[in-house]
């Protein structure tokens, strides 16, 4: 079920009818409670009378888009016009006119934009009880940015989050994702705080007249030399001005400053707009992880089942991996690195197992949130196989949904790394794909093993031919119940 409705219509009073229906239909069909349905429709009459009066004066040839979309527990309302310019206003830019004093009243957020050769846009939102959109698809707003062509993109600013703005990005999420963003940590201005202090985020924001209208951050790894990208996010009001691209390019540049091989992003398979989104900036797909998504709700408040997402790469460092393979995975992962523009060469076992310190040789890295778990096992020999069936055993007896289970490629040989996946397939582990750049900086086969029903299989949209065939392999190899 799509989560908006457009309608354009000409800039004639007689043409509001058609706006009523429409939110009249669309209240109806997302079961809008009658009180905020009714509220709602005040909100948009009056909003689209407003432009139609001041952006087409006496002109009944122009046009006007209105369209309405689904936020967590809200409606928000956007009409985009091309007629006469009308100063901006709200969120910093100027006084609401008195006119709108009374929708200012009943909703939240309302400013306009201009966007100067491509028109002007209002919005609101609109509280409405219960409302949980089927699928978050701000993503697909990066697919849609063309690049900065007008004065209002001209006036952001990117630069690095500061302290006192963390309180601002977590608001910022709020006002797109609700409290649904895959990152909840983010909802905690201390923590984003306290991970900029330490170096591990790098946070950088969008400024426009003091106020914070896009973020985008990496999140880096335990060993640095790899780091994710995300928690990315553009004010509704200001998306297709770029905004993204610039903040994306911030990121990859603070990514080099601090020498990071490789990012990262985990793209949802629900829609294909955020794989499209980082395929078109350079990201490849090397595996996916089934149940990696925590349950969600539906429309109607109903849990939904846990989802797969792609782990996606972009290597910042393209020289050849040194790794030994498995002789049961060794197709896709070659095919994974060629994916990946990769080459690889014979290992270096001595240097790379040198690189490991006084890392054990098989950890567990469990997260509470999304009762799943993590097992990275980087030396083999008796300790490592006992270590490694004693964390199997373990995060089975604390229920995890679905565990993944990492074997180093690059300080396991390849008997070993044979030794280790068949014990692992007795416990139902299977192909999940390659992640690069991983503990110590090596590169990892990526094993999985659902530990629920409750996990969604079927509905996966995957976009490219790739991670069609990465899906082949993935349930081939999937042990049957």
């Amino acid at each position: 079920m799509a989560n908006r409705v457009r309608i354009s219509i000409g800039s004639e009073d007689s043409e509001l009818v058609l706006v009523d229906g429409v939110v009249e239909r669309f209240a109806a069909a997302r079961k809008i409670e009658p009180a905020d349905a009714q509220r709602l429709g005040q909100v948009v009459h009056k909003l689209t009378a407003w432009i139609i009066e001041h952006a087409y004066p006496g002109d009944p040839t122009g046009e006007l888009v209105v369209q309405l979309e689904l936020a967590e527990g809200a409606v928000r309302c956007t009409i985009e016009d091309w007629g006469e310019p009308i100063a901006a206003f709200g969120g910093g830019l100027g006084s609401i006119p008195p006119e709108l004093a009374q929708v200012e009243a009943i909703t939240h957020d309302l400013r306009l934009v201009n966007l100067g050769r491509d028109g002007k846009r209002l919005s609101t939102a609109v509280e409405a009880n219960g409302v949980i959109p089927q699928e978050l698809v701000a993503f697909s707003q990066f697919a849609r940015e063309s690049g900065e062509s007008d004065a209002t993109a001209d006036q952001i600013e990117i630069q690095n989050t500061a302290a006192a703005d963390v309180e601002a990005v977590s608001r910022l999420l709020y006002t797109n994702y609700g409290l649904g963003y895959g990152h909840p940590n983010f909802y905690q201005p201390r923590w984003v705080a306290e991970q900029i202090e330490s170096g591990r985020l790098h946070s950088s924001v969008a400024m426009l007249a003091g106020e914070i209208v896009g973020h985008h951050a990496l999140l880096l790894e335990a060993s640095d030399e790899a780091g994710e990208t995300g928690v990315a996010v553009v004010h509704p009001a200001y998306r297709g001005l770029g905004i993204f691209n610039r903040l994306f390019e911030h990121t990859l540049e603070r990514a080099r400053t601090a020498a990071v091989q490789a990012v990262y992003a985990r793209a949802v398979t629900g829609h294909p707009y955020s794989q499209r989104a980082e395929h078109s900036r350079g990201y490849r797909e090397s595996a996916l992880m089934l149940g990696s998504v925590p349950q969600g709700k539906d429309e109607s408040g109903q849990p939904t089942p846990r989802r797969a997402s792609l782990l996606t790469f972009l290597p910042l460092e393209r020289s050849p991996r040194a790794v030994s393979l498995p002789e049961r995975y060794a197709d896709p992962l070659t095919a994974a690195y060629s994916n990946l523009e990769l080459e690889t060469v014979g290992p270096e076992r001595e240097r790379a197992i040198g690189q490991l310190g006084e890392r054990l040789s098989v950890q567990v890295e469990r997260d509470e949130q999304r009762k799943s778990s993590l097992i990275t096992v980087s030396r083999w020999g008796d300790e490592g196989r006992a270590q490694m069936l004693d964390a199997v055993r373990s995060v089975v007896h604390h229920h995890d949904d679905v565990v993944y289970c990492d074997l180093d490629l690059e300080t396991l040989t390849t008997e070993e790394l044979d030794e280790a996946v068949e014990q692992l397939r007795q416990f139902d582990f299977f192909y999940c794909g390659l992640a690069l750049c991983a503990a110590a900086g090596h590169d990892h086969l990526r094993l999985q093993a659902l530990m629920s029903d409750d996990i969604e299989l079927q509905a996966i949209v995957l976009d490219s031919a790739y991670a069609q065939a990465l899906r082949e392999v993935v349930f081939a190899d999937r042990p049957q119940a």
